[in-house]
């Protein structure tokens, strides 16, 4: 029996110790078991007043939920130069940008066939090697491409940026509510089709929303998304690059109930991120079509000031 028992042991060691590489070893309350590490900690701002983000929302966001290092910004189009770029001056007021473009009118098949090389290049050459850019191209490919029609695209942009400035962080964007396995939207096409290979990405990162306050470890879309990561690429950094839990629909109230839970759910989250190798987590403080996802209440707020002060602050 001792003998047996050693082996068993030396098994449930072994086990334990190749689900903590892939990021799944969890403790009790859902967190892996995993040392932690701090994240990098940022948002996208907005207001009803001001639909679009801007600097100035940003920094009124900012008493309530910072200190933020990282702001996230979108140009429907690829800018000419970074200059040009929703995140030209995010720098010099002290903060890192993690910035999404498209190619030039939609056209993701040119990109696809180099047909917007140099503009890239043009754009990846004007970055300053100094500020820790994070970028993409069309994030949420999702919702309105095909797995090829990406993947063709974004291997091609990746590939020009890297080669004209390789101090630029570029990885994809997936959409967690794709990736709800079981569900009638899970990865069309095919999971396998959506990745664009190891070689072809500095980290992972996914957006995750969900309209009622949920935490990641029981949100099935968020973890159909990390399972999926975590078998195509278990070593590579990950990101959460838009994240909303709760939503005031148009025309409704707030719900005190709801946003005491979300509170509650901040920290949880923050643990579980941190126990794996995720490295940035932006939360999407800002109004939509969907209603108003902003951390209004106190308890919210705290929350998410608490995770902002144990985040990262150098590289």
């Amino acid at each position: 029996m001792r003998a047996g028992s050693t082996i068993l042991r030396a098994v449930a060691a072994g086990l334990g110790a190749c689900l903590m590489l892939t990021g799944l070893a969890t403790s009790p309350g859902g967190a892996s078991s995993a040392p932690q590490h701090r994240l990098w900690i940022g948002a996208y701002a907005n207001t009803p007043e001001q639909p679009i983000s801007t600097l100035p929302t940003f920094d009124q966001a900012n008493p309530d939920i910072g200190p933020l290092r990282y702001r996230r910004c979108f140009n429907t189009y690829l800018p000419a130069t970074f200059q040009q770029s929703c995140a030209r001056d995010d720098w010099s007021l002290g903060y890192r940008s993690f910035v999404s473009w498209k190619p030039p009118k939609l056209d993701y098949a040119g990109a696809a066939a180099g047909v917007y090389d140099a503009q890239v290049a043009d754009w990846a050459k004007s970055v300053p090697t100094n500020i820790g850019l994070y970028a993409t191209v069309w994030h949420e490919p999702e919702n309105d491409l095909t797995a090829p029609q990406y993947v063709a695209m974004y291997q091609r942009v990746y590939a020009v940026v890297k080669a004209a400035n390789p101090s630029i962080s570029f990885g994809p964007v997936h959409m967690a509510y794709w990736w709800h396995e079981g569900s009638g939207h899970y990865a069309p096409g095919g999971p396998n089709a959506w990745w664009v290979w190891d070689r072809y990405a500095d980290f992972v990162a996914v957006d995750t929303y969900s309209q009622n306050p949920m935490s990641l470890k029981d949100d099935p879309a968020f973890r159909g998304w990390l399972r999926f990561v975590n078998a195509k690429a278990p070593t590579k950094p990950l990101v959460v690059a838009e994240y909303g839990r709760y939503v005031v629909a148009p025309g409704t109230q707030a719900n005190p109930l709801k946003q005491a839970a979300r509170a509650r759910n901040i920290p949880v989250d923050e643990s579980y991120l941190r126990s794996m190798r995720f490295t940035m987590w932006l939360l999407w403080h800002g109004t939509g079509d969907k209603g108003d996802w902003r951390l209004t209440d106190r308890a919210s707020q705290t929350a998410w000031r608490n995770v902002a002060n144990n985040g990262r602050t150098t590289s």
